[in-house]
């Protein structure tokens, strides 16, 4: 079974994998956030900016996927034998 990451009941585990991948990379920002009182606001402007993107791509490949495997041509076909 495929999770979407997308999912509203996926959010909770983003939002630590956010708050995870901030801590461990960029300590200091991590840290001003947290002191700060922010950090909770920019997890979930972050989370909406990462679905945003991640909507868009699936949304591309999904364009992408109809074009090569819908288009379709009768190679055999030639028009200038065409009853018509």
């Amino acid at each position: 079974m495929n999770i979407d990451p997308a999912a509203e009941n996926e959010k909770k585990n983003r939002l630590e994998m956010i708050r995870q991948a901030l801590k461990d990379k960029a300590p200091l920002m991590y840290e001003d956030l947290e002191s700060s009182g922010r950090l909770q606001q920019f997890l979930e402007a972050h989370d909406a900016e990462m679905i945003a993107s991640y909507n868009e791509a699936k949304s591309r490949a999904w364009e992408e996927t109809r074009e090569n495997f819908l288009n379709f041509t009768d190679i055999s076909y030639d028009e200038t034998s065409s009853p018509m």
